[in-house]
């Protein structure tokens, strides 16, 4: 067992499974205890399972966990489902908690997971720090209970021409036929990826009704309708949700997240009545390190492969360029968007990981990877803060050339 000190900044996992039984799709049985509160609980039936796409060829894997019953944990809703995600190319551990905290600050209307680091047992042995993250459902996102059109789809391809919806679908089903970060999901696993990943409906279940059309009515509005059209604001709103995609955008751009531009996020809406929303999800090439996790201190993503970001800045409907930048500054001036906050968000997370760093790198060496061959958990943290202060003002920059219709940021 662990001591108080140690009980008072981390909750426990211990797992008890079959590993050799372990796979991509399908549950398998397990048993955990886990530190709640400096309260052990009783050992709980429970499902586990490994997730992920490219992060299935990581030594360290992520892990979804299914209990029999609610669990509740310190900041987090009582749930059923959670994630436990290995972070294993992000040695700070650290940037998709920042970015999701990020992200709930700019508004209260805002959603996204929340995150407790956890030790994690497996079998009686250390399997490392993990991060204890919130399951992005119908629950998280607030959808109305018994409203035919709440629906969540994870990075659906609203950033792709209508027509060309069919000839993708059909080319991603060949590519994951022979791509070998797909070749350990089970066979089940696989039958499910080829019918949902290409549109990825989470919520209602694509068994009980496929809402596909639903991303063929957002991509045609956004490819198909002229300068007029789209600029029509009660269009629009029936649409988006113009302050969370100002949010959402401004993330991006800080965050310099290339590979939240066309994936990694959820788009969901609450019920009939409500516009489609913005939820981010897999943060973890970011803050100077780009989509292969190597450094990237210098670029701007391509935010003209946002088709609704692009639009917006290039027609300027509703006076988006003004908007996006008074909103920028508006979080500046409260604080928010400024080094010295996100030091101190870095910092709250540092006192609680330091701890446990070594035991953690220990396990998972760092030289597992070619690009943190020459970097450790200290030196990513130095190197993420510099470029924190370097990005900000870049940022401002960038939004107010963009205001003023200057152009975009000298590369």
């Amino acid at each position: 067992m662990l001591s108080c000190n140690e009980q008072e900044s981390f909750s426990t996992f211990y797992i008890k499974t079959q590993i050799k039984d372990l796979n991509f799709g399908d549950y398998i049985p397990a048993k955990v205890t886990y530190s709640n509160n400096d309260i052990y609980t009783k050992e709980i039936d429970s499902y586990l399972k490994y997730r992920g796409n490219t992060s299935s060829s990581y030594n360290k894997k992520n892990f979804s966990l299914k209990f029999s019953t609610k669990q509740c944990f310190k900041n987090l809703d009582c749930n059923k489902k959670w994630k436990l995600n290995a972070e294993y190319v992000d040695k700070t551990l650290m940037r998709n908690k920042l970015s999701y905290d990020l992200f709930r600050s700019f508004s209260k209307k805002n959603i996204a997971p929340k995150i407790n680091y956890t030790l994690v047992y497996l079998n009686d042995s250390f399997h490392g720090i993990y991060s204890l993250t919130q399951k992005v459902d119908q629950q998280l996102l607030k959808l109305y209970k018994n409203d035919t059109n709440a629906l969540i789809f994870k990075h659906a391809p609203i950033s792709q021409p209508t027509e060309k919806h069919k000839e993708n679908h059909f080319n991603f089903i060949e590519f994951s036929n022979w791509a070998p970060f797909y070749k350990p999901f089970s066979e089940r696993a696989m039958n499910k990826l080829l019918k949902e990943v290409y549109y990825n409906q989470r919520y209602p279940s694509i068994n009980k009704i496929n809402k596909k059309e639903e991303i063929h009515k957002i991509t045609d509005y956004l490819y198909n309708s002229n300068d007029s059209e789209f600029s029509d604001s009660t269009l629009f709103n029936t649409y988006f949700d113009i302050n969370n995609l100002i949010d959402w955008h401004l993330l991006l751009l800080i965050t310099n997240n290339g590979d939240g531009l066309i994936k990694n996020f959820y788009i969901y809406k609450q019920g009939t009545n409500t516009p489609f929303r913005i939820c981010p999800w897999d943060y973890d090439h970011s803050f100077g390190r780009d989509g292969g996790g190597g450094l990237d201190l210098e670029s701007f993503i391509d935010i003209s492969r946002v088709k609704i970001l692009d639009r917006l800045i290039k027609t300027n409907a509703f006076n988006y360029n003004k908007k996006l930048y008074a909103k920028f500054l508006l979080l500046k001036k409260n604080n928010i968007l400024t080094s010295a906050n996100i030091n101190k968000m870095i910092d709250q997370n540092i006192k609680i990981i330091t701890p446990y760093i070594e035991k953690n790198e220990k396990r998972w060496p760092l030289d597992s990877l070619d690009h943190f061959k020459e970097t450790n958990f200290k030196n990513e943290i130095i190197l993420m803060q510099k470029w924190i202060k370097q990005r900000l003002p870049k940022v401002e920059s960038h939004l107010f050339q963009l205001k003023n219709n200057i152009g975009k940021i000298a590369q």
